[in-house]
């Protein structure tokens, strides 16, 4: 059967034609290697991701895709279920540009049901099983879709919903459909010593069809509607037309996070410039790639499965996104290259470095452990990286100690995907310029985005000069879902050109455009005089202290304001004296009347957001606890402490 379906699939995708795609014309002088790679991309690959997916690896039919919990399976495998999902889609009465509603986790059937809407030409729109419950409906209704695709881990959560919106009929996946097989056919998990509470691998599938008011198709059935379809299944489908609807953080609206729609080109074009030949970066091929961070976000469905698939290599699905499990799930899945966030890079560091159970495991396997999604501080950068050496990540592939794994930093904002990317972060910045000057590298840019920094004029900003983030890339999301976003999403600067507005401040670290993100616009402390005083600037002077304060967050509470700090695991200092530190540098630096409405909280850790990234919705609603320090209160005792002493 396998061979069948990939006889066919081949000859509908050797019988498409070869249409060259409208030009992108980049805002910068580009190299001559950058123009002729995006040329090559507009002249010969003018198709839908899935297609340029099978055309990347229709060589590497034998090699690996996807590892599930011990389930090898092979691209030839991964390329049939997803030539059948095709045709099911199609009897189903899906079409080109017809959206697909999506709650499911990083398991094999996702793939699958990813490559076989692109293979018919219709979007995939992926949603959170913890968006708002009104939020969600709409999304849904929206979708004009009579069908659901969900796993069963998710439907719970999301039932009541389903069953108040348009949606007639749900098409359920169980995480057990594609675990090995014992000799008498039943699914199991190999790992079941190393999976920990509430991680199981229960098929509830059964359970939920008597508890749902609606039809609930199971995988099997929907994938059998693929032996009814006669006809063409793949779709001339051209790099501008749009692919995927995925979803922001949601820490500034929580619940309600904002839908973003990218074309085929953005996922392509971003692929293509993670080879060596045109980004100057290690190649990836022969790795491993944790896809764990959730679906419904363009980082994941980009920089995970995409650039994984696309550079032949292996994708190691992790179904549980709970950082508590997060060093259990390396241990299983044994990933090459792995991006997190700071959340649970931190989460496995302490475990690593403070937990008996841990302190005496290495990960040899991990060759690119990657922040993303959000910034990373200095403080825990040195935390990370000091972790990294301890535990010998990477040593499999690099000997230890002669060539030490240090973290990545890749990001990028969900509008305009991943146009940052720097390997190896620290050992980068071990040049002497910025040991003399003590400065941070910044995130590099791909060589194929074009970026500025804007003052309140529409002017460039010099070098260390924070403004307006604005960018142009092919990777530039289409537009927002909402239509009312879509009014500020361009910016013209003052000489006429326009820009992607990504409503963040930031500077150049260099001359070479690298770029230091340092938080929202809106973030800002005005004064009575009308003096700005971005936040960025307090957390930047109290974390300057890396070797006692790992990172830094200030969020607005009412009318005041609360630094909440978490320290080095390991701090030089004594409490007392980090503090002291603390409040005399602020002092010294921010204006009296922001000091009177300012307070400081030490925390063990920080609440993370459904998304992994840190979740500042919840340190709003704490408000001013009893273990909040009032900076000028603080001030003012210890002056009359120190008059005492001298007297």
């Amino acid at each position: 059967m396998v061979n069948k379906e990939i006889r066919e699939l081949n000859k509908e995708i050797s019988e498409l034609k070869t249409i060259p795609a409208k030009k992108y014309i980049s805002g910068k002088k580009l190299s001559k290697k950058i123009e002729n790679a995006l040329e090559e991309l507009e002249q010969y690959h003018n198709s839908s991701w899935g297609v340029e997916i099978y055309k990347r690896n229709n060589t590497n039919l034998n090699n690996i895709a996807l590892y599930y919990r011990g389930n090898k399976i092979s691209y030839e495998e991964m390329f049939a279920k997803a030539y059948q999902y095709a045709k099911s889609l199609k009897t189903m009465g899906y079409k080109i540009g017809d959206e697909i509603p999506i709650c499911m986790s990083n398991i094999p059937e996702f793939v699958y049901l990813m490559l076989g809407a692109s293979f018919i030409g219709a979007k995939i729109n992926v949603v959170g099983e913890w968006f708002d419950t009104n939020y969600l409906c709409s999304i849904l209704n929206n979708t004009n879709s009579k069908y659901i695709f969900v796993s069963d881990d998710n439907y719970e959560s999301i039932k009541e919903t389903i069953g108040n919106s348009n949606i007639q009929n749900i098409v359920m996946f169980s995480l057990t459909d594609s675990l090995v097989k014992d000799k008498n056919g039943n699914s199991y998990n190999p790992y079941l010593e190393l999976e920990i509470e509430p991680q199981k691998f229960i098929n509830k599938v059964n359970e939920l069809i008597e508890q749902s008011t609606k039809k609930i198709i199971i995988s099997e059935e929907f994938t059998a509607l693929s032996n009814s379809y006669i006809g063409k299944v793949i779709e001339q489908v051209s790099l501008d037309d749009s692919f995927a609807i995925t979803y922001t953080s949601g820490t500034t609206d929580p619940g309600c996070p904002k839908g973003c729609i990218h074309s085929n080109r953005s996922y392509i074009t971003l692929s293509r410039f993670k080879e060596q030949d045109v980004s100057g970066m290690p190649s990836m091929r022969n790795m491993s790639v944790l896809a764990h961070i959730p679906t419904y976000t363009h980082m994941e469905l980009s920089c995970a499965i995409s650039d994984t698939l696309y550079e032949k290599c292996t994708l190691t699905l992790e179904p549980f996104y709970n950082r508590n499990f997060f060093l259990h799930s390396l241990l299983i899945n044994k990933p090459n290259f792995v991006p997190a966030s700071t959340g649970f890079w931190s989460k496995l560091c302490k475990e690593l470095n403070y937990n008996q159970q841990y302190k005496n495991i290495n990960l040899p396997f991990l060759m690119i452990p990657t922040v993303t999604g959000e910034g990373c501080s200095i403080g825990e950068e040195k935390f990370f990286n000091y972790t990294s050496r301890k535990h010998k990540f990477g040593t499999e592939k690099l000997p230890f100690p002669l060539a030490p794994v240090t973290f990545s930093i890749g990001g990028g904002t969900t509008e305009s995907s991943g146009i940052f990317v720097t390997l190896f972060k620290s050992l980068q910045e071990k040049r002497l310029k910025y040991i003399l000057h003590k400065e941070g590298l910044g995130l590099t840019p791909h060589k194929f985005v074009d970026l500025e920094v804007l003052n309140k004029n529409g002017e460039y900003c010099s070098i260390g000069e924070p403004g307006l983030l604005v960018a142009n890339s092919p990777c530039n999301m289409m537009s927002y879902t909402d239509e009312r976003l879509n009014k500020n999403i361009e910016i013209t600067d003052a000489y006429g050109k326009k820009w992607l507005n990504l409503g963040t401040y930031s500077y150049k670290s260099d001359s070479y455009g690298r770029i230091k993100m340092k938080g929202r616009l809106n973030s800002v402390i005005y004064t009575s005089d009308n003096q700005e005083v971005p936040y960025y600037l307090i957390e930047d002077i109290i974390s300057k202290d890396t070797k006692n304060i790992m990172s830094v967050t200030l969020v607005k509470t009412e009318d005041r304001y609360v630094c909440h700090i978490e320290l080095q695991p390991e701090k030089i200092n004594g409490y007392e004296e980090v503090i002291n530190s603390i409040m005399e540098r602020l002092k010294n630096s921010i204006p009296k009347e922001i000091l009177e409405v300012l307070y400081i909280k030490v925390r063990e850790t920080f609440p993370i957001a459904p998304s992994g990234k840190r979740d500042s919705g919840s340190l709003v609603n704490e408000g001013i606890t009893s273990d909040c320090i009032s900076c000028s209160d603080y001030l003012i005792t210890n002056s009359k402490q120190k008059r005492l002493i001298r007297k």
